[in-house]
């Protein structure tokens, strides 16, 4: 059985290793256990019988100055033989009675990994999370390939999951009880250009603009009393600026005790911004709708008003003209408040009737003699109001561009893809064929050209897309997709009905 945590073997006399090793302890006791297994021997002897005998090890750590030798021959030897294990070395030139060349050059052509300077670094910072780091990668890299070998699959989902966390764009964190970083993903490293020795132990708000600092402390207080809590900051990155939204947790041990906090940074700077912009869009449109809704409606009914008046008592063709000019303009400024308060109400979603609310739309329009076919026996989440309105439209198109007194049918589309609504008319005009659902686009002299574009924007609303899919057959056909069905169609329509 492989071994749970990677396994590190540390090179080194007692008065340099002892040290080193307290600190990967306290490294995993922060963790609330172990996240490393540790094999210290003082000689290149030992080490190199460790290495033949003990199983794979993940990363060498190599003193300077072992008992029997010097470090950079036991890197020869581990060279001579894996070019892929991690070393990092420790050099000293501390000791009066020991000449040390300059082994720099030779250590880089050797490929190690780190390069530390004894009495110049911490090694709680500096040494155990970039040697966890480069141990964890190791093993990942070993197994995985032992497993494509052997064809028995990744064998510790431990390590798959944490190459997965390197690959998220957002960062993840886990802190300490304390407020010190102590695990995080590539991510972090990359959006703040930090080593990870510069990362571990960074406080948790010392990332963000200082407008933002109390409130990442307070998150982190009100995670830590068990309150999941969601926050956004921002915060200067090698990409820009960036406003980060964080969802945080508690980490609890198997005890009960509190280990830290562990969370999400994700980027919504592009999110918030168009939230902000829609915002901006939604008060134009509310004071365009006020001005037609108030401005423009009540002097047109004061106008009509007066003009039937007149009409009462001096009626003549010139003013029965003025009458169809003004009710064309109250078409239009219908219309145009209609499409101008859709983006701002909210929908009503309910389990609703295709049948039924096709046949109360028809019921509300001047069908002239029109027939209607329903061949959709099917549930769907809508809102019925604005369905009904969808519907209302598009027969109000059919009867008045279809030629006298068409058929209009409502049906479902193959496997329940979503439903369509047609005539068998004259079909749609090649002239606007392409850009029917553009507002004011009309081969109706007495029309507003509004509404398809009405149509599209109750389709939008749902979430759904309206095609104009006339094609070469007869008459005018609009499909709809994207439609959530409760229940299944019926397989048979024997019991289609028809209104006129």
């Amino acid at each position: 059985m492989p071994s749970e945590t990677p396994h590190i073997l540390l090179v080194g006399e007692s008065q340099v290793a002892e040290p080193l090793v307290t600190a990967f302890e306290t490294a995993g006791d922060d963790c609330n256990g172990e996240t490393v297994s540790l094999t210290v021997t003082d000689g290149i002897g030992a080490a190199l019988s460790r290495l033949r005998g003990d199983g794979p090890f993940d990363c060498v750590v190599v003193a300077e100055w072992p008992e029997d030798g010097v470090g950079v021959e036991l890197v020869r030897e581990i060279r001579a033989t894996d070019s892929g294990l991690p070393i990092v070395y420790l050099a000293d030139n501390t000791i009066p009675d020991r000449t040390v060349p300059d082994r720099t050059t030779e250590l880089v052509e050797l490929g190690i990994e780190g390069y530390l300077q004894q009495g110049s670094f911490d090694p709680n910072i500096e040494l155990v999370p970039r040697v966890e780091r480069l141990a964890t990668r190791h093993r990942a890299e070993r197994l995985a390939e032992a497993a494509t070998e052997d064809g028995s699959g990744y064998p510790d989902d431990d390590w798959l999951l944490e190459d997965a966390l390197d690959a998220l764009d957002d960062v993840f964190y886990v802190y300490d009880s304390t407020g010190s970083l102590v695990r995080w993903n590539a991510r972090l490293n990359e959006l703040f250009g930090l080593s990870d020795e510069e990362l571990y132990g960074k406080n948790a708000d010392s990332f963000f603009d200082e407008r933002d600092r109390p409130a990442i402390r307070r998150a982190f207080n009100d995670v830590l009393e068990g309150n999941d809590k969601v926050v956004e900051a921002r915060a200067k990155t090698t990409e820009g600026p960036i406003l980060f939204q964080l969802s945080n947790r508690r980490l609890v041990a198997q005890d009960g005790s509190i280990v830290g906090v562990c969370g999400v940074a994700r980027d919504v700077t592009l999110h918030r911004h168009h939230e902000e912009q829609l915002a901006r869009q939604n008060e134009r449109l509310d004071e365009f709708a006020r001005v037609l809704s108030h401005d423009l409606r009540n002097p047109l009914s004061i106008s009509m008003g007066f003009l039937e008046l007149e009409r009462e008592a001096n009626d003549s063709e010139y003013l029965g003209r003025v009458a169809d000019s003004l009710e064309r303009i109250r078409d239009i400024v219908d219309d145009v408040l209609h499409v101008a308060r859709q983006g701002t109400a909210v929908l009503d979603i309910d389990t609703v009737s295709l049948e039924s609310v096709a046949r109360d739309a028809w019921s509300t329009v001047d069908t002239n003699g029109s027939t209607l076919v329903v061949e959709a026996d099917a549930t769907i989440e809508a809102d019925r109001e604005r369905l009904q309105r969808l519907f209302e439209n598009l027969f109000r198109n059919s009867i008045e561009h279809a030629g006298p007194s068409p058929t209009v049918t409502v049906g479902l589309l193959d496997s329940n893809a979503g439903f369509a609504v047609g005539d068998d008319g004259d079909g749609i005009n090649p002239n606007v064929d392409g850009n029917v659902f553009e507002p004011g686009v009309t081969t109706n002299p007495d029309g507003t050209g509004f509404g398809l574009d009405i149509v599209r924007s109750l389709a939008d609303a749902h979430g759904w897309s309206v095609e104009n899919a006339s094609g070469d057959a007869k008459g005018a056909r609009f499909e709809f997709t994207g439609v959530t069905f409760c229940q299944s169609a019926a397989d048979d329509t024997d019991s289609t009905g028809e209104n006129e």
